[in-house]
């Protein structure tokens, strides 16, 4: 009665996701191609990351050595979207008229900050969906500073574009979905290192505030960028620590930069394609995230288009940490595992909270039954309790649903033609011979806007997902179907 065939499918791995409850009942879960959807999912902005490039301006020169090689117009358009930029109040003629430079050092200066900023906001008019953070080391005033930051802004029709934390009450609230940015049209974010407050932008008479230079070190957690060597371990370059969450007497989470270069060297062109390539990846996984307990948001380098290991770039590396955060709005296909056991269905907490997969009624021969949904019991009956083991064949990482009496969660075999959306599903005996396609599931890790942790189950024969069906959860036993999958 079952699909008895393997299909081959290429397997992605994903880093174990660290879920207390969740790890001594589901298994680690896979990767599996991303979805066309929304970029940005639910995701705020201190759970996405981007690739960022150390002193961003300094393309050329060999006095002091570059850090880039392309422009950062270039740099936009390959994705970067974190800039660190250096600025000075530099006299730039013989009268002594002062501006606001990107410079390396006051040694050497690479044009105007109103310059950047300006590839900056043009970029972000032509792609509207786009979010950009600029890290200013500042040395400039406070008033050529703001000045040179608001006199952009108007010439360039973009007095709503700076990003306003007052508007958001991120100390209160944390940091706003990216696609409440978006929609906001606040794409422009901007930080300072030199004033301990959120600096004001205003108009050139004062009458309308455009947004803030927020301060840096109330607003993140950053590694060091000193190490004689590879950049390693997770130590910060403050008495903030990269773990800290959230920042002291508020409720917002640090957005974390980890810098993966070393200011020290003469040679950083030299010495990028090592530190770019499975050293970065390495450093992440490895000394990164257990630091501080979750991804990047900024992952900085030198010479970001260099890597000493094929595939493995700073974009890749950002790409995949961005596959692997995605967080998810509600949806049907997104279950929350409890420590007792329980699937209940993420996306009905206020029309139909509490709803719980359940094994529904026998079939009349006894030889399996319906899979239904109800109320979520407590204590939970064997009914609603469900394991997520491998087969005891080679089913290539894909897995069992299993219910308390043994039986596997199955998709009906349907005369041999994978069924459509909306098909309820089946407990059945589970087929331990050969693989069974419509009884193996994959295993996917998901998060929710607040942080919620959820699950979702890919059917291997059909591609379509475990769901709690919308259309009967208002009754006292609804249905269990598959239906389509979350989009990341």
């Amino acid at each position: 009665m079952f699909a008895r065939g393997f299909r081959v499918l290429r397997r992605l791995s994903l880093p174990v996701l660290a879920l207390v409850f969740l790890a001594a009942m589901l298994p680690t879960p896979t990767t599996a191609v991303a979805a066309s959807g929304s970029k940005y999912g639910d995701a705020r902005l201190d759970q996405w990351s981007s690739l960022t490039t150390h002193n961003s301006y300094a393309d050329s020169g060999a006095l002091p050595p570059r850090n880039q090689s392309r422009s950062i117009s270039k740099q936009l358009d390959d994705g970067v979207r974190g800039l660190m930029i250096d600025t000075y109040d530099i006299a730039y003629d013989a009268e002594g008229n002062h501006d606001v430079m990107m410079c390396h050092s006051t040694f050497k200066c690479f044009g105007t900050f109103s310059g950047g900023l300006i590839t900056v906001v043009e970029f972000l008019k032509a792609h509207p969906e786009e979010v950009v953070t600029i890290f200013l080391e500042n040395y400039a005033s406070r008033a050529t500073l703001t000045e040179a930051v608001s006199s952009v802004l108007e010439g360039e029709n973009a007095k709503d574009l700076l990003f306003s934390p007052n508007q958001y009450d991120i100390d209160k609230r944390n940091w706003p979905r990216l696609r409440d940015m978006v929609s906001d049209n606040r794409r422009l974010v901007v930080l300072q290192d030199k004033w301990g407050e959120d600096v004001p932008v205003k108009s050139g008479d004062g009458s309308k505030e455009y947004g803030r230079l927020m301060y840096t070190w109330a607003r993140t957690v950053e590694t060091l960028y000193d190490y004689d060597g590879r950049p390693s371990g997770c130590a910060s370059r403050n008495s903030n620590p990269v773990g800290q969450n959230p920042m002291p007497g508020t409720a917002l989470t640090p957005l974390f930069t980890m810098n993966q270069f070393d200011s020290s060297v003469l040679n950083p062109e030299a010495k990028a394609p090592g530190d770019n390539g499975s050293a970065l990846k390495n450093r992440i996984d490895k000394d990164c995230r257990p630091a501080a307990g979750r991804y990047p948001n900024y992952v900085a380098v030198n010479f970001y288009e260099k890597s000493d290991s094929g595939s493995t770039t700073p974009m890749s590396v950002v790409n995949e940490l961005n596959r692997n955060a995605h967080v998810f709005p509600p949806h049907p296909a997104l279950w929350t595992v409890t420590p007792n056991k329980q699937f209940i269905g993420q996306t009905y907490e206020t029309t139909a909270p509490n709803r719980c997969m359940v094994r529904g009624e026998d079939f009349p021969d006894g030889s399996g039954g319906v899979m239904t949904q109800r109320a979520c019991a407590s204590p939970a009956p064997s009914s609603q309790q469900w394991t997520v083991p491998l087969p005891p064949y080679d089913s290539q990482n894909y897995y069992w649903i299993k219910a308390g009496n043994g039986y596997c969660l199955t998709v009906p075999w349907n005369l041999g033609v994978p069924p459509g959306n909306g098909m309820q599903l089946f407990w059945w005996p589970c087929e331990s011979r050969w693989a069974s396609d419509n009884q193996l599931w994959e295993v996917m890790p998901a998060e929710q806007y607040g942080g919620r942790r959820a699950t979702y189950f890919i059917n291997r024969w059909t591609g379509k997902c475990l769901t709690l069906d919308p259309a009967t959860t208002g009754g006292k036993a609804g249905k269990v179907t598959q239906d389509v999958c979350p989009t990341r």
